[in-house]
């Protein structure tokens, strides 16, 4: 029968185990449990919270030659005490009993010590269902009496309960467990096992909790385990190491992005003052991150920078290589709590790393630094958290957040890269590359297989010569031009239709191989797979036609150009780009024939045009660009000035070294190849004092007639 026409409400009633699986869901691990429920002490106003790992601890065989220690689930106990300010009944009735609590929301700052609370979701709770079966909260405020509660956690997995059908006890006592104020949880019945590594993790984890480079002075934490696991007991305090760094900066970046920040090191005896705008890449828009303060921490990680520290501080290097390995990594803080996961050893939320292998000479990597970024959730609104408590939700100012902290890094590597000796960088072989490129396993096995097929044999035998003679090519450009600042994109083309090439002609050297192994061969499918590698030997063949431009100068064979013609062209390929960054140009119209070889004076020009681009986009009008050509008996000039922020006077002297850059996204190879290119035509290259326009000016010298 068809359902009776009415109306009505009903209420939304969810099942007991929601509680679990919201518990399960939100906290990814025991450590971070751990770390909430610490978080809900801080914000109780709390000076020192104990966390006690009790039970029968047994060590397990491992494999042949390991063995380890652990806590056995269900007969151990975690106790976290604290000192806070205590519950009342009616707290633990209308808070902690109140999944997704406002109560945190309607007062954001704790009574007593005026701290922001670190959370406001309501959901730090769960974290005691996800290390324990059972739980007991004893709490009592100041003067009153104690309040117990008990939480069986198993209750809310029954699947034919409701979650208003389980009931929770409580009794509030006369003071028996707590003194004068506080709160202690009694988590029984471990869902997981403890073992020493995972002792070592959260040790590490709360050492980081609170930021140890600016600590919270009134908030300590102690940790106690079992006799057998003495080595992890004791209060949680950073190492002496991270007292010592090899330079250092400190300060904050305000709301319309200026950083103002203090530099010091070893070398240095005063520190020294920055204070400067942070300019957004490649748009005029402000930040919207919101202010922030930093302090970030380096070490050269030398032997002899470390043994130097160890000497200091009355220690060795492999235990301070250990104390930075557990602390590096930048972190940030929010109201002096910790985010996860930035920081962790596998997390580069600021791909330093990544900067670091494209200039290994000036580039931080994450394992030299410790430090830290302090937000708050008052002064940066569109940082919120991700569900899970665990990261910040990616958004514009999540990405304007990290752009900043790199701008910031960068100032402290101009000044790093300053007082370091130079040091020349080893080239990278390319073997493995050029290795790919190669048919010679087919050549052998057409020639063993086919040994009367001279056209096959032929076939094979011209492919591999193409192949080896582009490949030579390639090799003379990437040795030429392997300090250009536009390594990367070539490398990037290579690889791209190199590696598509490459997978075509693997595809059929397999279906070749297969077919020469057959008894009965099908001479036209040997035909049909070679005809194939021949037509993918076109792809590369068009890849080295590609990048023959910046092959450099075919020596005794230069060309005659009209060198303003030249110039015109590069602009020509920055057009679009310049009317978008609104970028006026001036070139010469004069017209002189020079020798030279087109490709190369055209790098050259490329590279000051995009350098000049990059820092016209951090001034904010009258954005300009002047190319004069002067000839005289002696030689021919090009002078290339900008009107950008200009060169530093300390810094006029380090630009033109290889992987120098003041750019935050920059390779510091530019300027040093257009020297490399003046030089080979008897010329010079140099910033000058005073040019057309008010930024930076350089001119390019060709001593005698080109």
């Amino acid at each position: 029968m068809p359902t009776e026409i009415q109306k009505g409400d009903s209420i939304l009633r969810p099942r007991a185990r929601l509680i679990k699986t919201i518990g399960e869901e939100l906290i990814s691990s025991d450590i971070v449990a751990v770390m909430e429920l610490v978080k809900n002490s801080y914000d109780a106003d709390a000076s020192i919270i104990t966390i006690k790992f009790e039970g029968d601890v047994e060590e397990i065989q491992v494999d042949k030659k390991t063995k380890k220690k652990l806590l056995k689930p269900k007969t151990s106990a975690i106790t976290i005490s604290d000192d806070g300010k205590g519950m009342s009944l009616d707290i633990i009735k209308t808070a902690w009993m109140e999944p997704a609590t406002i109560s945190k929301r309607k007062e954001t700052v704790s009574p007593g010590k005026f701290r922001r609370y670190t959370g406001e979701k309501g959901i730090g709770r769960f974290a005691s269902a996800k290390l324990s079966t059972n739980l007991q909260i004893i709490t009592r405020e100041a003067g009153d009496n104690e309040v117990v509660v008990d939480f069986n956690w198993l209750d809310f997995s029954r699947d034919e309960l409701y979650l208003d059908e389980v009931k929770t006890q409580w009794e509030v006592r006369k003071p028996v467990e707590i003194n004068k104020h506080g709160t202690t949880l009694f988590l029984n019945n471990l869902n997981s096992e403890w073992d020493e590594n995972k002792i070592r993790t959260l040790k590490i984890a709360l050492s980081r909790i609170v930021n140890p480079v600016a600590p919270v002075d009134d908030f300590l934490i102690e940790l106690i385990v079992p006799e057998e696991l003495s080595g992890f007991s004791g209060l949680i305090e950073a190492p002496d190491s991270i007292n010592h760094p090899d330079y250092s900066v400190k300060g904050n970046v305000n709301r319309s992005g200026e950083v103002t920040m203090s530099y010091k090191s070893r070398k240095l005896k005063d520190p020294v003052k920055v204070i400067k705008p942070l300019a957004k890449a490649n748009s005029e828009e402000n930040f919207s991150s919101g202010p922030f303060s930093f302090e970030f921490r380096v070490w050269d990680r030398e032997n002899e920078s470390l043994d130097r520290l160890a000497k200091e501080i009355d220690s060795t290097i492999k235990n301070v290589k250990a104390d930075l390995d557990e602390l590096i990594g930048i972190s940030v803080y929010r109201d002096n709590f910790r985010v996860l996961p930035y920081g962790e050893t596998k997390n580069d939320w600021l791909r330093l790393n990544a900067r670091r292998i494209n200039n290994p000479t000036m580039r931080l990597g994450v394992n030299q630094i410790v430090g830290y970024i302090s937000i708050g959730r008052d002064t940066n609104t569109e940082l919120t958290d991700q569900s899970n408590r665990e990261g910040i939700v990616e958004s514009i100012a999540f990405s304007d957040l990290q752009e900043q902290v790199r701008l910031v890094l960068n100032e402290l590597e101009i000044k790093r890269y300053e007082e370091r000796p130079r040091r020349e960088e080893p080239s990278e072989s390319q073997e493995s590359l050029y290795a790919k490129f190669s048919i010679a396993s087919i050549e052998k096995a057409v020639s063993e297989k086919l040994p009367g097929d001279k056209e096959v044999l032929e076939l094979v035998h011209q492919t591999q010569e193409r192949i080896n003679t582009g490949l030579k090519k390639v090799q003379e450009v990437l040795a030429r031009y392997r300090r250009l600042s536009t390594l990367g994109q070539l490398i990037d083309s290579i690889l791209h239709d190199g590696n598509h090439f490459l997978l075509n002609i693997d595809s059929e050297v397999r279906l070749l191989e297969i077919e020469l192994g057959k008894k009965d061969r099908d001479e036209n499918a040997i035909h049909k797979h070679l005809s194939s590698i021949q037509e993918q030997r076109k792809i590369i063949a068009q890849l080295f036609k590609r990048i023959e431009p910046f092959g450099g100068r075919k020596k005794g064979r230069p060309t005659i150009i009209i060198i303003e013609q030249s110039i015109r062209n590069v602009f020509e390929l920055q057009k679009t780009a310049l009317s978008r960054a609104n970028i006026s140009i001036e070139l010469p119209e004069s017209e002189n024939k020079v020798t030279i070889d087109d490709g190369e004076l055209q790098m050259m020009i490329l590279n000051l045009l995009q350098n000049s681009m990059y820092w016209l986009g951090k001034v904010p009008r009258n954005r300009r660009i002047i190319v004069e050509i002067e000839r005289s008996e002696n030689g021919l000039s090009i002078i290339f000035s900008d009107s950008g922020p200009g060169v530093p006077e300390n810094e006029a002297k380090l630009i033109f070294d290889p992987y120098f850059t003041t750019r935050e996204d920059g390779a510091g190879l530019g300027l040093t190849i257009v020297g490399e290119i003046a030089a080979e035509y008897n010329g010079d290259f140099y910033l000058l004092n005073n040019g057309p326009l008010s930024g930076a000016t350089f001119k390019i010298i060709f001593r005698k007639r080109i």
